[in-house]
């Protein structure tokens, strides 16, 4: 069982939890226009989910203001983008184009397990030891032979 389904979250939700702890490393809170222009909706449904998020206990939100992250939302966004970044991390060491590989880590990361992830960060960790840096080069090498 994965940590989103224990507590009931949505991909959605997470989405909206990562995206508010992105917007607000900068200055401790994030708009619903920035929201909104992040993920490319209407504020109006931004401001319905926030009215969500906060009932739910993952925001603090003043009408017409500043958005921010309890510790409850914090603890849950903060694990969303670890995952990304270890998938991130993982796609582009395999070869994947960046703009692909970052679509693919908002889709991967809401379904993988926290064991996956770990076994993902553990094995860039590994792959990214100078013992094992051959293994990289032989497997972009590889790539580039079965594309011929």
């Amino acid at each position: 069982m994965t940590d989103k389904t224990e507590h009931n979250i949505t991909s959605t939700i997470e989405d909206y939890l990562e995206t508010i702890l992105v917007l607000s490393e900068k200055k401790d809170y994030a708009k619903v226009t920035e929201i909104a222009e992040f993920h490319n909706i209407s504020k109006a449904s931004v401001t319905e989910m926030i009215a969500k998020l906060k009932k739910m206990g993952f925001v603090n939100s003043e009408k017409y203001g500043t958005i921010s992250l309890t510790p409850k939302g914090k603890e849950i966004a903060q694990k969303v983008k670890n995952k990304h970044e270890i998938l991130l991390v993982f796609l582009l060491l395999i070869g994947v184009k960046p703009e692909n590989a970052n679509l693919d880590c908002c889709v991967m990361e809401h379904n993988l397990t926290k064991e996956t992830i770990e076994k993902l960060g553990l094995f860039i960790n590994f792959l990214q030891t100078e013992e094992q840096k051959d293994i990289l080069e032989r497997f972009r090498k590889f790539m580039k032979e079965q594309s011929k």
